[in-house]
């Protein structure tokens, strides 16, 4: 049937696989944005406000908090072309420093994690380190994210950094309207 192949040590039997085993994916990004640790943290913990200004959310939402009303659970929903995904997480969020998501729902993906950590850099600016690691269980959707994963990791910072101008402009815009007043 399939003839052994000897690479060194290891003895490799070939098989047949479209898409082949799927190992889990992994994505880092570190990168300095202008605003403090807890301008950016308050953004990255607003998971209902993701539909407003992340790229393919299509509805996010906060579920359940914790005692101090910081966000326990909560879950998007996920959209690209024909692909429409709903999930929830968990999150473990240390103010102004850290939010951590995993994934609950395992029909789909069979692990989900996303780690954002925050650290002021001085002069008002924030070191953002960001990773994403996945592995879907369907080796279709595991197969066709591998070629857009490094791209999304980089919408999703883009996507916060956005935001966090826009924010500070409106600020910026309050406070001069009030000093006009």
């Amino acid at each position: 049937m399939f003839k052994r192949v000897m690479l060194g040590n290891v003895c490799r039997i070939p098989r047949r696989s479209f898409f082949g085993v799927s190992k889990p994916q992994s994505y880092e990004i570190s990168k300095i944005l202008n605003g403090t640790a807890k301008q950016v943290y308050d953004i990255v913990s607003q998971v209902d406000q993701y539909k407003t200004f992340v790229p393919f959310v299509e509805d996010s939402f906060i579920s359940q908090r914790t005692k101090d009303d910081l966000p326990m659970r909560a879950g998007l929903l996920v959209g690209w072309k024909d692909i429409v995904e709903k999930f929830e997480c968990d999150l473990i969020c240390v103010e102004n420093k850290e939010v951590t998501a995993k994934s609950l729902q395992l029909d789909l993906f069979d692990n989900l994690e996303t780690i954002w950590k925050f650290q002021d850099h001085g002069g008002n600016k924030c070191k953002v380190d960001f990773k994403l690691a996945f592995k879907f269980k369907s080796p279709i959707y595991d197969k066709l994210s591998s070629l857009f994963a490094p791209q999304v990791s980089e919408i999703m910072i883009g996507a916060f950094e956005k935001r966090l101008k826009q924010i500070k402009l409106n600020e910026s815009m309050k406070k001069y309207q009030k000093a006009k007043l």
